[in-house]
């Protein structure tokens, strides 16, 4: 049992690592930086709940190959182009300092 759960909760803590970084770049932009790094981490883990479920309801157990397989799994799905999308996005709106007018205007200087 124990066994069990430490195998669980190691794997848990390589999912956080693996997914937060893209969720908070895919997420930055619209639910901000955090949000995003948790509903990546999130959708990690709902992949890995339904395999479990899955699992349970077929056999009425869980094995340590089965908590392996469940996480191996659910990161084998992931796809990273949702990251490239959104670094590509976030270039194409960056700050055009033009629009902000002439720095040595003597109305903005101190």
């Amino acid at each position: 049992m124990w066994s069990k759960l430490k195998n669980a909760l190691i794997r848990s803590l390589g999912v956080i690592l693996f997914a937060f970084i893209p969720g908070m770049a895919a997420g930055s932009a619209t639910v901000g930086w955090f949000m995003g790094g948790v509903i990546g981490v999130a959708t990690v883990f709902s992949g890995i709940i339904i395999y479990f479920g899955v699992q349970l309801a077929w056999d009425a157990n869980l094995t340590e190959a089965d908590i392996e397989k469940g996480f191996r799994a659910a990161v084998a799905k992931q796809d990273n182009k949702d990251v490239k999308e959104a670094i590509a996005t976030s270039k194409e709106e960056e700050i055009n300092w033009d629009d902000f007018g002439d720095d040595e205007d003597p109305e903005v200087q101190p």
